[in-house]
């Protein structure tokens, strides 16, 4: 049995994939290891840009957080920008509103005094229209009680 030729053909056959298989084996450590390494790198290199990400990621955090409390206090600016604003403006209003107001009275003030002398006169043109009136009537009277005293006395007259 350890004389035919089959059987050393196959210790040949054992011996040779021993020694290729302890080559493949060490090739397939030193692949495995490489490639380990290679992974292990990549692994290092995710956690560092993972890392990386995380602090830019807390640091936009923070300028979001400043951000907004810069816009509050701008906001909080305007309101009070506003309110201010708002105050002078109806200060200003409520000014030129009575500064109309005063105006408006003194015209009517004016317009009333100026009413007031029209019919003054109206009322003296008319009380001279009638005292004129009259005074033609008691004229006409007079020149009438003339008349008829002088035909009267021009009737004696003749008369006597």
């Amino acid at each position: 049995m350890f004389m035919t030729p089959d059987f050393w053909v196959f210790i040949a056959f054992v011996l040779f994939i021993g020694g290729i298989g302890k080559k493949a084996l060490s090739f397939l450590r030193q692949s495995l290891d490489e490639h380990s390494h290679k992974v292990a790198h990549q692994l290092e290199e995710a956690q560092r840009l993972h890392d990386e990400a995380l602090k830019l990621l807390n640091s936009y955090k923070i300028k979001h957080k400043e951000a907004i409390e810069q816009a509050n206090k701008i906001i909080a600016f305007a309101e009070v920008e506003a309110l201010e604003f708002k105050k002078t403006s109806e200060l200003a209003f409520e000014k030129l509103i009575s500064q109309k107001e005063k105006t408006l009275r003194e015209h009517l003030a004016i317009e009333n005094e100026e009413a007031k002398i029209k019919l003054q006169k109206q009322a003296v043109d008319e009380a001279f229209a009638i005292v004129e009136r009259v005074l033609l009537k008691e004229q006409k009277l007079k020149e009438n009680l003339t008349k008829s005293s002088l035909e009267k006395i021009s009737t004696l007259r003749l008369s006597q």
